[in-house]
């Protein structure tokens, strides 16, 4: 059975409506869409792209093996997801730009395309899955 890296990006956040919040907490509302579900607030994402289990690995080793940004994006070996906030780019973006051209550039030019989009929207963020394709 062969794994893909499916990356996902926030799309939209929305209040669970069988929570109910007092008029006098309304304006937390707001703060909470920050800090998330434990106030009823739920992530929708959608797939903006995924590669093979392989190029993905190729990306990690192409990192320097001491690098917070290689340490980083291990994080789907070792846990089987991450996700890249805003707090992440001052990490990833300037690693990932010095790269040599991989055995897949396309993964690595959708990937610095997703952090662009974080950069302007700091309230979207990705999430990296393996799953099984």
């Amino acid at each position: 059975m062969t794994k893909d890296v499916v990356f996902y990006q926030l799309s939209s956040k929305f209040v669970d409506n069988d929570r109910e919040i007092p008029d006098e907490s309304a304006d937390v509302l707001y703060y909470s869409l920050q800090i998330g579900h434990h106030t009823g607030i739920i992530d929708c994402f959608s797939e903006k792209f995924r590669c093979p289990y392989r190029a993905y690995l190729s990306l990690i080793e192409a990192l320097p093996e001491e690098s917070a940004a290689r340490y980083k994006l291990e994080g789907v070996i070792r846990h089987g997801e991450i996700q890249i906030d805003k707090s992440h780019l001052a990490t990833l973006v300037p690693a990932l730009k010095e790269l040599p051209l991989l055995e897949a550039p396309a993964l690595l030019k959708a990937l610095l395309a997703a952090l662009d989009t974080i950069a302007s929207q700091p309230s979207v963020y990705l999430m990296i899955r393996v799953q099984d394709a």
